[in-house]
């Protein structure tokens, strides 16, 4: 398998494919960004179709038959995971790399090989979705040779921006911890959780406990750290102050682990020990520490000049960001106490944390630290001293988005809640989807709305990455 991949790079570097490898410094990044704001369409796309179609007011044909929910919410789903989070966050990370330490990728061609499998991938994947291939719940349902495709380049990833820091002699940044930690950590949440041991995932206990870790992994040891990465160094940035505090920045990172074992709270009420849920419950209360302590990071640094970070685009990104990531912290914190189970139980609210998660706080923090890199998209002669941004164009696009989210967000917990009153009102007579009608109206105005945001995103990356070239002027020759 080596081989053949060493000499596809090669073959797909040398050879007529030129166009998709180069063996050129930072493309593998701009790569990776660009092909996330393009899975960040398609994600909001399936999702606006999942919501209309759910609420009966939308009726999508494909070649193989209807398109219902069981078709469009995975794509939506992986899309927005394994597309636009994990590919647009790597690619900022590798410009967090480059801006902070000065170091270029070890192999742009691997880099690229790996872009290019994930790409292929995330496409095979949302296609086979469409079909109707689906052999898991929620995040698995992506047959397994697809899924070792993904692997394959989240591998390859990993091992190139390992021997890309080995090369650097300084301590790393504390963005750049966030960075290689969550690629590390993916590794083997994926392999255990994701199904790819194991196609058709059986429900036994054991199984059931991991891929409850998989999906809490997916969010807080994948998607919250990449972004998290962004976040201490866009503050630092905007507020021209020291990162406050490498020790919290520690404290943060090493506490998102215990988000893992609190997904053990899929299992109460299930057949196993009490200890084992008793256990999740507390991790998931401890888990609320990193959350605060991050937050807490980035807040006192920006303190000292508060207005001044608050005034440049990248600085209310991040702490609109920041917010969504508490306030969902928060819940996800809460929501393995008995209590709160028993009422956030088969409803909307027992995923909207998650959701609030990944599509407005990660989504937020991205927007900030590609604001502040897009300088990194050009060369190092083509960079200016002044913002790439056009104040007025980020000011539409993070108002947009920032309404988009939290029409999505109160849309969740609309349904949420409308299920818990008609479970209070009916018992095990209610209708749960029923009751969810108005509020599938209410998120899918906000996604459509951050699927319509996003077009002021592609215009100021694009003109960001254009490099202005000077009007080079006719030389009229005279007779003398």
């Amino acid at each position: 398998m080596a081989e053949y991949l060493v000499g596809l790079a090669r073959t797909l570097s040398a050879g007529g494919c030129s166009v998709l490898i180069r063996n050129q410094a930072g493309r593998t990044a701009r790569l990776l960004l660009y092909s996330g704001i393009l899975w960040f369409f398609v994600a909001l796309a399936a999702g606006v179709g999942t919501l209309l179609v759910g609420a009966g007011a939308l009726d999508i044909d494909t070649p193989y038959g209807p398109a219902g929910v069981d078709l469009l919410q995975p794509v939506f789903h992986n899309t927005l995971v394994f597309g636009w989070l994990a590919m647009a966050g790597t690619g900022a990370g590798l410009l967090l790399i480059q801006r902070v330490h000065g170091l270029t990728l070890a192999s742009e061609i691997w880099g690229q090989l790996a872009a290019w499998l994930w790409n292929g991938a995330n496409a095979a994947g949302a296609a086979a979705l469409v079909m109707g291939w689906i052999e898991g719940p929620a995040f698995t349902e992506i047959v397994w040779p697809i899924k070792a495709v993904w692997l394959a380049g989240l591998v390859l990833l990993l091992l190139n921006v390992y021997a890309t820091l080995s090369r650097g002699g300084t301590p790393l940044y504390a963005g750049v911890w966030y960075v290689v930690a969550a690629m590390a950590w993916m590794v083997p949440v994926y392999v255990l959780g994701s199904g790819i041991l194991a196609p058709g995932w059986p429900v036994q206990p054991l199984n059931a406990l991991l891929y409850g870790m998989y999906t809490q992994g997916l969010v807080w040891l994948w998607a919250v750290p990449l972004t998290l990465a962004l976040a201490l160094y866009v503050a630092p940035a905007v507020s021209g102050q020291p990162l406050y505090s490498r020790a919290l920045a520690q404290w943060g990172l090493w506490g998102l682990v215990l988000f893992a074992g609190a997904g053990a709270e899929r299992l109460l009420g299930a057949d196993v020990p009490a200890w084992v849920t008793a256990l999740s419950a507390a991790l998931a209360v401890l888990a609320l520490v990193p959350v605060l302590a991050n937050a807490t990071n980035v807040l006192k640094t920006m303190r000292p000049s508060w207005r001044a970070a608050m005034a440049a685009p990248p600085g209310r990104a991040l702490m609109w960001g920041v917010e969504l990531l508490v306030l969902a912290g928060v819940h996800a914190a809460l929501q393995p106490l008995g209590v709160v189970h028993d009422i956030f139980r088969n409803t909307l609210l027992s995923v909207t944390a998650p959701l609030t998660v990944l599509v407005g706080a990660c989504s937020f923090l991205l927007f900030a630290g590609i604001y502040q890199l897009l300088p990194m998209l050009r060369r190092p002669a083509d960079r200016p001293g002044t913002p790439l941004y056009d104040e007025r164009v980020a000011r539409w696009h993070l108002g947009a988005s920032g309404a988009g989210v939290a029409l999505y967000v109160v849309g969740l917990w609309l349904g949420g809640l409308s299920q818990v009153m008609e479970r209070a009102a009916y018992g095990t007579g209610a209708i749960m989807a029923a009751a969810l009608g108005p509020s599938l109206m209410v998120q899918a105005a906000g996604l459509g709305l951050l699927l319509v945001a996003q077009v002021l995103l592609v215009y100021t990356v694009a003109k960001a990455a254009s490099v202005p070239q000077p009007v080079k002027l006719p030389v009229i020759i005279t007779n003398p």
